[in-house]
């Protein structure tokens, strides 16, 4: 940059000058449009002055003089620095144009431009943990103190997940997946034994063993899965670079994406059924398995209710069919409910 001589009329009406004057001198700034000025904020002003000085001792012992006067000396031409352009990073030019809009009238571009809706489909691995338990005619078994009444504790729900999450429009999502489920019924009486009779199940007390000490008496139930829920996210999630691996806190805190709810529904298969017993006697722990099919439906169905922020959600699971198969046994419908991590 320097200190400029000669420019023609026409030069003068299309640029603009700021002139700093610093003691006796003076910097002035020929600027011709508003991308020069631009260019001019990248320029480190300091570094433009240590060459200028440089620049003045070089040159003093070289320039002609017009006269020497009381001891001072004025030079012939002005001291010109050609200063290259700086260099912008990219992540710099990036950032730069991540907040470039072109309706500045409009404050809500900016907004759109670098909050958006993540596009495609993503995948996860959830885990569902809770409870689990029937009704039987829209009521509880205890209020009737059924035999196979469950204990609400204990009886707990687990589902392992493949979750793909897929955008539909706007603010719909579809969640879609198999899973592999197990419903455990704890039952309230340790002592309760499920027999599979020719005709129907039979829940009762077991009394051969007055001694013992029984601990626990439950039916477990495993379920392979698949499961379609619409879901509405109310967040905007923010497109993210790649985390690495070992970054599982940032994976699953995925966490502009708010607050988000859906109703769907499953569809499961019966592979496994099976009852056990635990109890003491003399001291020796024992425990009584016995798998089977108790007459249990093959197929189970239902809604699912879901509802959600940042990485954790709450869901509940009712299966429309009954748990056993038409008279033979108690007609209950089991649900669940839970967090989904």
């Amino acid at each position: 940059m320097g200190l400029l001589s000669g420019l023609n009329s026409h030069a003068q009406d299309r640029t603009d000058s700021l002139i700093i004057n610093v003691g006796k001198s003076k910097i002035i700034f020929l600027v011709r449009d508003k991308q020069d000025l631009e260019t001019l904020k990248n320029y480190d002003l300091n570094e433009i002055l240590k060459q200028l000085s440089l620049k003045l001792e070089n040159d003093s012992t070289e320039q002609a003089l017009v006269k020497e006067q009381n001891g001072k000396k004025t030079y012939l031409s002005d001291t010109t620095i050609v200063v290259e352009e700086p260099e912008v990073k990219v992540a710099e030019q990036r950032e730069v144009q991540r907040y470039e809009y072109k309706d500045r009238d409009n404050e809500r571009d900016e907004h759109w431009r670098t909050k958006r809706f993540i596009k495609g489909t993503r995948h996860y691995f959830n885990i569902d943990l809770g409870t689990n338990n029937y009704v039987q005619d829209g009521n509880f078994p205890d209020e009737t103190d059924e035999p196979y009444t469950v204990r609400p504790f204990g009886s707990w729900y687990v589902a392992l997940t493949s979750t793909n999450q897929t955008h539909i429009g706007g603010p719909l999502y579809l969640e879609w997946g198999p899973s592999v489920s197990w419903y455990n019924f704890k039952f309230q009486n340790d002592r309760i034994r499920v027999i599979d009779g020719p005709d129907a199940n039979i829940f009762e007390e077991d009394t051969s063993l007055p001694n013992a000490d029984f601990k626990k008496s439950k039916l477990t139930v495993a379920y392979i899965n698949f499961s379609v829920v619409p879901m509405f996210s109310f967040g905007e999630p923010e497109r993210k670079e790649k985390k690495d691996f070992w970054d599982w806190k940032d994976w699953n805190d995925d966490d502009d994406r708010g607050f988000r709810i859906g109703i769907g529904g499953y569809g499961g298969y019966r592979i496994a059924s099976y009852t056990k017993v635990v109890y003491k006697e003399d001291d020796d722990k024992e425990k009584d398995k016995n798998k089977d099919n108790f007459h249990l439906n093959n197929f189970r169905y239902g809604l699912r209710l879901q509802m959600g922020y940042r990485g954790t959600d709450l869901f509940f699971n009712y299966d429309l069919n009954e748990l056993f198969a038409e008279g033979k046994g108690p007609q209950l419908n089991a649900f669940s409910f839970g967090l989904t991590f």
